[in-house]
């Protein structure tokens, strides 16, 4: 109705401003400029739904003959912005991952699915482009995205689109300097001295808690374990006579810079390979050859100091040693690093994720942690803590995933 009303009342308008100023006639080109949209609103239009545009709405504008013709460089833009129209608004239309993708000041583009793709020819709605020659090549950025164009029958077409690879946080190298702080600070309440583990000479800071019925202090990492031989995720051959640790995204700077090394649960427990899918004892392919101090006769279970891969004098981070921190929120655990935590307690968690099937998952969101308890042949006792709470859980042996020590210490309830 927009455009009709315009159309019908044209010619007086027209002849009369003619009489006004110079000032005035160009309104009235902004004015048959404006009846070629396709009934936007005054709120800045949906990229889509500019492309998607009726070809019936191109058609009253170019009935409007040599108005809006006349518009000089507007009506250029007028003419591709409708062609342009016609080709995205019907079964050509481009796929809406790259739609997504495209920022509003692409918002008349259109997109070849498959990047550097010389083959697809897509009109072009851009305004920035040089004079249009039959064959020239124009090229155009925007944001992480690269555009050729090439002149054809007086039109630019888009004859490639490349997205250039950036980094996504779960592949980036961080700035590790605050991963210890407290609330902000260097230093905190619970820090302990450092531990050099005899085996590789490598340093972790620790911390000192109290139990919550004040009947022990502890002494546990501060940050992951990072020991063993590093594997590639998919691996087929594994030795049983070393440890054997995953890096994310097979990338040994994160387990040398606080993340750690990701283990599967036989592997944190120092058992064979086949322990991950089967009973502790049950069959000689799963022998222990763990055997608990004096006085005591569990291997497995809520209050066992099991020793599996950490050092001498120190054993697995097990689920009494965790309800210990079930008072503190999540971010109280969490190091500022990756996920912004407080890290009230000192305890620099990281959410590394874990491996599963074979790929590295939830980088960023999740921080797993086993527990020396079995749950079922395939399954044993995992500590979580994501953004929004910490808790135990059950989960498969085979996922890899890290490892907190804790110093041995004299305890009544292991028996």
């Amino acid at each position: 109705m927009k455009i009709f009303s315009l159309r019908h009342s044209w010619p007086v308008i027209l002849e009369a401003k003619r009489r006004e100023s110079m000032l005035l006639a160009m309104a009235l080109v902004f004015a048959v400029f404006t009846a070629c949209d396709s009934g936007s609103s005054s709120t800045d239009p949906d990229p889509i739904a500019e492309v998607s545009s009726s070809s019936d709405d191109i058609r009253q504008c170019e009935e409007l003959s040599d108005d809006c013709n006349d518009a000089s460089s507007s009506s250029e833009k007028i003419s591709k912005n409708s062609s342009s129209s016609q080709k995205s608004s019907g079964k050509e239309k481009s796929s809406s991952s790259v739609e997504e993708k495209s920022s509003s000041s692409e918002q008349g583009y259109s997109s070849v699915n498959n990047k550097n793709s010389s083959s697809s020819v897509i009109e072009s709605s851009s305004d920035s482009k040089k004079k249009c020659e039959e064959n020239a090549v124009d090229v155009d950025s925007s944001g992480y995205m690269v555009f050729t164009y090439q002149c054809k029958n007086g039109e630019w077409k888009t004859i490639d689109i490349y997205e250039i690879p950036q980094a996504t946080s779960s592949d980036a190298h961080y700035d590790m300097t605050e991963q210890f702080y407290c609330n902000g600070y260097p230093d905190c309440e619970y820090a302990s001295e450092d531990y050099t583990d005899p085996r590789d000479k490598q340093v972790y800071k620790t911390l000192t808690y109290v139990f919550l019925d004040s009947s022990h202090v502890y002494r546990v990492f501060a940050e992951n374990l990072n020991y063993g031989k590093q594997i590639m995720k998919g691996s087929l051959n594994f030795d049983d006579d070393a440890v054997e640790k995953y890096c994310y995204n097979d990338d040994e700077w994160y387990c040398d810079n606080g993340f750690g090394g990701l283990y599967t649960w036989s592997e944190a427990m120092g058992l064979p390979k086949a322990c991950d899918s089967l009973f502790v004892d049950s069959s000689s392919a799963c022998k222990d050859s763990f055997v608990p101090p004096e006085g005591h006769s569990e291997k497995f279970g809520f209050y066992v100091q099991r020793q599996g891969i950490c050092p001498e004098g120190w054993h697995v981070m097990n689920g009494r040693e965790w309800l210990r921190l079930n008072d503190v929120s999540h971010r109280g655990l969490s190091s500022p690093i990756v996920w912004h935590g407080w890290n009230s307690r000192g305890f620099s968690a990281l959410p590394v994720g874990y491996l599963r099937n074979g790929e590295y998952v939830d980088f960023g969101g999740w921080a797993f942690f086993h527990e020396p308890e079995e749950f079922e042949a395939k399954r044993a006792k995992i500590h979580y803590i994501s953004k929004q709470s910490h808790r135990e859980a059950n989960d498969y042996k085979n996922i890899a995933a890290s490892i907190r020590c804790v110093e041995d210490y004299e305890d009544t309830l292991w028996e």
